[in-house]
Formats: C-alpha cells, sequence, structure tokens
C-alpha cells in the first residue's frame, strides 16, 4: 500500500470519528430535550435502527424502581416477534449478565459472550440468542447499569465493527442518564396507581395551554370524567374492586388521547383530559369515544373473579378568550359534567350557557 492510500485511509477513519462525535452530540441534545418517558425510550430505538442499519432493536428497562429486575416494556420492542412468554421474560439485576456489564460497561457482540465460559451457557443468553440479539449494550446511569439495550444482525449481514460498539457504548450511556432522568421526572409528575398526571401537573399544565390559547388564538378543551355510582360500587365490592375500575377507566383515558393531550387524576374517581387544539366537536366526540369504550369494558373483581361493569359520565368545556384563570374552565366542565349525572349518566355533555 502506498503513502498516498495509506494516508487517504487514515483520514477517512478520523473523518468518521469526527462524523460520529458529531452525531452524538446531536443525539445527546435530543435526548435531554424531553422528559416524556415513552417519547424518549421510543427515541432511543429509532437511533439505534437508523445508526446501525439494524431492523431489531429492544430496550429491557426496570418497571419500577428498586424492583431488582429488567423487563421489556410494549413500546421498547422494534422489529422482534416475540409470543407473550418471551415478552414477559425478565432479566434479573443479580444475573451474571448483569454482572458482567457493572464490571465492562460496553457493547458486546453474542460471539465474544459465547467465547466466555461463565457466560455462554446462563439462562439469560441462551434466551437472548433465541430471540435474535447480536449486540448487547448496557445502559448506564450513576455508576449502575439501569438497563439493557438489545440489537439484532446487521441489514448488510456485515459484522458489527469495532467504532460501531463504540458508538454504542456511548450512545447507551447518554440513553442511560437520559432514562433515568425520565423516570424520575415521571415518578414526580404520575399517579403511581392510574398512569394519569397528578393534580399539580395538570394544572400546570392548563395553565400553560391556556397562556398560549391566549397568545396564539388556538383552541383547547377539556374533558371531565366520573364513574357512575362509584361509591355504592365501593361498597357493594369493596375498595380493591373500586381500585381495579379505576385502574381500568385510566387505562381508556390514556389510550384514546393522543401524544399532546394531558390524561390527568384531578381527585378521587374523578379524572380529565387536556386536549389542546381541540373544537368543541373533537373533544365531544372523544368523550363518547372515552365513554363507550368504559361502557363496553369488563373487569374481573379481584375478591372472586367474578365480571364486573361500570359506567361513565364525561362533561365538556372549550377555552374562552374571557377565562382568567384554570377556574372558569375547570367550573364548567365540572357543571357539563354534573348535567351529565344528572340526566341519567353515561353520556357525554358539553357545557352551554
Amino acid at each position: 500500500m502506498s503513502f498516498k492510500e495509506n494516508t487517504d485511509i487514515v483520514f477517512e477513519h478520523y473523518e468518521k470519528k469526527i462524523y460520529d462525535q458529531k452525531q452524538l452530540l446531536e443525539i445527546s441534545r435530543a435526548l435531554n430535550s424531553t422528559l416524556d418517558y415513552k417519547y424518549l425510550i421510543d427515541a432511543i430505538l429509532n437511533i439505534c435502527l437508523a445508526q446501525l442499519q439494524t431492523l431489531h432493536a429492544a430496550m429491557y428497562l426496570e418497571p419500577e424502581i428498586d424492583l431488582g429486575l429488567f423487563k421489556l416494556e410494549p413500546q421498547s420492542i422494534k422489529g422482534f416477534e416475540l409470543n407473550t412468554e418471551e415478552q414477559n421474560y425478565e432479566v434479573k439485576i443479580d444475573s451474571p449478565l448483569i454482572h458482567y456489564f457493572e464490571e465492562k460497561p460496553k457493547a458486546i457482540t453474542m460471539d465474544q459472550i459465547l467465547l466466555m465460559d461463565t457466560l455462554k451457557s446462563i439462562p439469560d443468553v441462551t434466551y437472548l440468542r433465541k430471540m435474535g440479539a447480536e449486540i448487547l449494550v448496557p445502559l448506564n446511569a450513576k455508576g449502575k447499569v439501569n438497563g439493557l439495550l438489545v440489537l439484532g444482525d446487521k441489514m448488510t449481514s456485515e459484522e458489527f465493527s469495532e467504532d460501531e460498539k463504540e458508538f454504542m457504548t456511548t450512545l447507551a450511556n447518554l440513553a442511560g442518564i437520559a432514562v433515568d432522568n425520565a423516570r424520575l421526572y415521571e415518578l414526580a409528575t404520575v399517579d403511581m396507581m392510574t398512569g394519569l398526571k397528578i393534580h399539580h401537573y395538570f394544572q400546570t399544565k392548563l395553565k400553560e395551554e391556556m397562556d398560549r390559547c391566549r397568545k396564539k388564538g388556538t383552541k383547547l378543551c377539556l374533558l371531565f370524567t366520573d364513574v357512575d355510582h362509584f361509591k355504592n360500587f365501593n361498597d357493594t365490592y369493596g375498595h380493591q374492586a373500586g381500585d381495579v375500575v379505576l385502574i381500568e377507566v385510566a387505562k381508556q383515558l390514556i389510550n384514546a388521547g393522543q401524544r399532546h393531550h394531558i390524561p390527568a387524576r384531578y381527585g378521587g374517581e374523578e379524572f380529565c383530559l387536556v386536549m389542546p387544539g381541540a373544537t368543541e366537536d373533537e373533544a365531544m366526540a372523544k368523550g363518547e369515544e372515552i365513554r363507550k369504550a368504559v361502557e363496553s369494558m369488563v373487569v374481573k373483581n379481584p375478591n372472586d373473579g367474578t365480571d364486573l361493569k361500570v359506567t361513565l359520565s364525561v362533561g365538556v368545556s372549550s377555552f374562552r378568550t374571557t377565562d382568567r384563570s384554570n377556574k372558569d374552565l375547570i367550573e364548567r366542565a365540572d357543571k357539563a359534567l354534573y348535567q351529565a349525572k344528572h340526566s341519567g349518566r353515561n353520556r357525554t355533555i358539553c357545557y352551554k350557557d
């Protein structure tokens, strides 16, 4: 090889290094620009798919703090085709594989793992091989492993280069910190039983959205929901059954809401949905969608396994330029909800003067 050819290869290598560093800088900015936990996970997986040219990516994360294990979440799988048993597989934090990554926190291929007597036969490695994993990368935050990134083979069928493994190690470190921050933020702003935003967060975001409406002339609607005869339900079936109902109703709000909507727990069994940009007609349609979903759902009684059903009343209000505070918009939604409750329940009503 001539001197010029050798020099060209060296330059090309350093240009690639500079490009990768620029990419990581942009990725770091993107990951730290959001505290939305689910959106963040989706963004990390999409970055992995694009950067490593693979069609398969998944992330094992700790479902709850100090639970002692990592699991896949529904939004943390891309491309891997897994049955229910495989999706529910748990990687224990005290697993030899996690201990290895605590000692050596960097990307490693499955071929490298299979050369290690201490790891090649453990259940986690056997499962991940069956799943289709080609490279594993630990997520790190505050000096500990807080997740595991699993990637399938490359579309080009090439092996992962050392530069790519180094790139993924750095990316996983950035992702680990971002995920940790998002999880802490979620714990501070989410009602752990229902998964809905807490009251204080709701009030803060509603004020922000109302301010935006005043400045930009945009639309805003608010949905208030209440489980019909919930006190009687609790007295009849017990508070455990009541909690199960609240969890299932909350799921309907979360599933029906779009990404920019804010589902929250106002208090007790009263839930709400903040809908930036929505017209009254759109909010009414969304209220009906949620109401019908609750009406058709069946909840298992945790005490005896019998089927239980509930209905939902919904009140809708829309932002007015004369609104001085959150209280005005909330009061109208509450009045519409009151009207829905006292005109037969299990219906959606929009506030009218």
